[in-house]
């Protein structure tokens, strides 16, 4: 994947839909590019640390989102936010090569791309929300569990 002139901060700026998130994203994609070839590079998403699945379905990479969700319910939360973390802009950087080249990057009229990226890129703001409902469930069935247990456990007494 490579780039000409300065066509990098357009597509991204473009992809992204925030222009003041490519300044993050940019030395991070560099990073997992090397002679024009998406390799894997560790960086780190605080973003993706804490939101883990919800920052991969936030930015429309929906497989990974899919599988780190379901992985979330194996009791290895914690190495999975590592993951995130480490992986997210490696997996950005996939999803934004694959979408140039369905965009037709460098067999079309730059305009023509980044109007395709405009539709294959972005987020979706709603996965905030989702998010929040979902470890707001998830934090009261932990404390109703804690508590049913405590409760049993009160009620146990050794004879």
């Amino acid at each position: 994947m490579e780039f000409k002139d300065n066509d990098l901060d357009e597509i991204l700026r473009t992809h992204l839909q925030k222009d003041e998130k490519v300044d993050i994203y940019k030395p991070r994609v560099l990073a997992n590019i090397v002679n024009g070839v998406v390799n894997f590079k560790a960086t780190w998403s605080w973003w993706a640390f804490f939101g883990t699945w919800g920052f991969f379905l936030y930015r429309k990479m929906y497989l990974a989102a899919v599988i780190i969700f379901l992985l979330s319910f194996s009791g290895f939360g914690f190495i999975l936010m590592i993951l995130s973390g480490v992986t997210a802009f490696y997996f950005y950087t996939k999803k934004l090569e694959k979408d140039l080249q369905i965009a037709g990057y460098n067999q079309r009229e730059f305009s023509q791309v980044l109007e395709s990226l405009k539709n294959l890129g972005g987020y979706h703001s709603w996965v905030i929300w989702l998010a929040v409902i979902f470890n707001v469930i998830f934090l009261l069935s932990f404390i109703f569990s804690l508590g049913l247990f405590l409760g049993i456990a009160e009620g146990m007494t050794i004879q």
